[in-house]
């Protein structure tokens, strides 16, 4: 989940920063001046956009993927308590350990 959130960060804000420096051709010979001076600005909201980012599509993964994870869980609980044949084997070699 951590890292299709990423994933998807990285995409959408590498796509943002080649459609800015497209339409900021105009300041290509201020490039060093305007480095020098709001450089250190640049990169921190660059580092505030990427981290609301990811946290917004780790949100999002968390609220549509994992929906009824619990109602599972118990699911699977109840059929391990009860001794039910249709666990995985994985499952009851993990629980024999």
């Amino acid at each position: 989940m951590i890292a299709n959130a990423l994933l998807l960060a990285l995409v959408l804000f590498m796509a943002f920063c080649f459609v800015l420096m497209d339409r900021m051709k105009f300041l290509i010979p201020y490039r060093q001046t305007i480095f020098h001076n709001y450089g250190w600005a640049i990169a921190l909201f660059s580092i505030l956009l990427f981290s609301n980012l990811f946290a917004t599509f780790f949100l999002l993964a968390r609220r549509f993927f994992l929906k009824h994870t619990g109602q599972k869980l118990v699911y699977v609980d109840k059929q391990f308590r009860i001794g039910q044949d249709d666990l995985s084997a994985e499952i009851r070699e993990r629980s024999e350990e």
